[in-house]
C-alpha cells in the first residue's frame, strides 16, 4: 500500500513537472537602446553623447493562470553594452569615452498573452525591479581620465510585443520595452530607457 501511494505520488511530480514544463518559454532577444541624449558631466563640464546601443536580453517565463488570456512570472534581464570610442563634446570639451561597464536591468514582473490566431499572440508585460548602469571611463585631452562610478536605483518596467509560432517548441519575437528610474541615472536625461529588441522564444 505505501508502495503503491509512492508511485502514485511519484507519477503526480512527474506529470506536474511536465506541466509546468510545456507551459515555460525562454526568449534570447538582441537589439538597440533608443536613441537618447545623454548629458555626462567631466570635472565640472557638461558634455552631450548621442548613442545608439546595442542590447541583449533573456527573459525566462512560466504560466501560472490559463483562460482567454493567458498569464505569466517572467524574470526579464536585459544587458546594454554601450561602445568604447565615442565622443562626448560641449562647451570647452572634446572627450572620448574610454572602458564602459555593461547597463544590467532585471525586473521580474507579469505577462498578459492574447492568442488571436493559433500562432500569434500578443502580450503586454510590467515588472519591478533594479538598474544598474556600469562604471565609465572618459579620456580628455592631455591625456586626462576621469572616471563615473557605477549607479544602481529601482526600476519600474513595462512593454509589450509579438510572439509568431514557427512550430511548437520554437517562434519569432518582437518585444519593445521602457525601463523607467529616477532622473539623470546612468547620465541619461529624463528617466526612459527604451530598449527594441528582435530574437526568438523557446517553448516546453
Amino acid at each position: 500500500m505505501i508502495r503503491s501511494m509512492r508511485n502514485i505520488l511519484t507519477l503526480l511530480v512527474f506529470a506536474a513537472a511536465v506541466a509546468a514544463a510545456q507551459n515555460s518559454d525562454l526568449g534570447l532577444l538582441g537589439g538597440i537602446s533608443g536613441v537618447h541624449g545623454q548629458t555626462t558631466v567631466i570635472g565640472a563640464t557638461k558634455g552631450t553623447l548621442g548613442t545608439v546601443t546595442p542590447s541583449f536580453q533573456a527573459n525566462y517565463a512560466w504560466q501560472i493562470l490559463q483562460r482567454k488570456a493567458d498569464l505569466y512570472i517572467e524574470l526579464p534581464l536585459v544587458i546594454a553594452v554601450r561602445t568604447s570610442g565615442e565622443t562626448v563634446t560641449g562647451p570647452g570639451i572634446n572627450a572620448s569615452v574610454g572602458n564602459v561597464d555593461p547597463d544590467v536591468i532585471f525586473t521580474p514582473g507579469v505577462r498578459l498573452k492574447v492568442s488571436p490566431e493559433s500562432r500569434v499572440s500578443f502580450y503586454g508585460a510590467a515588472g519591478f525591479g533594479i538598474a544598474s548602469f556600469g562604471a565609465t571611463t572618459f579620456i580628455l585631452p592631455g591625456p586626462t581620465t576621469v572616471s563615473r562610478d557605477r549607479e544602481n536605483a529601482p526600476a519600474f518596467g513595462f512593454g509589450g510585443g509579438v510572439d509568431i509560432r514557427l512550430t511548437r517548441l520554437l517562434s519569432l519575437r518582437g518585444d519593445i520595452r521602457d525601463f523607467v528610474t529616477r532622473v539623470s541615472l546612468g547620465g541619461i536625461q529624463g528617466r526612459n530607457h527604451a530598449f527594441f529588441q528582435f530574437g526568438i522564444a523557446f517553448h516546453f
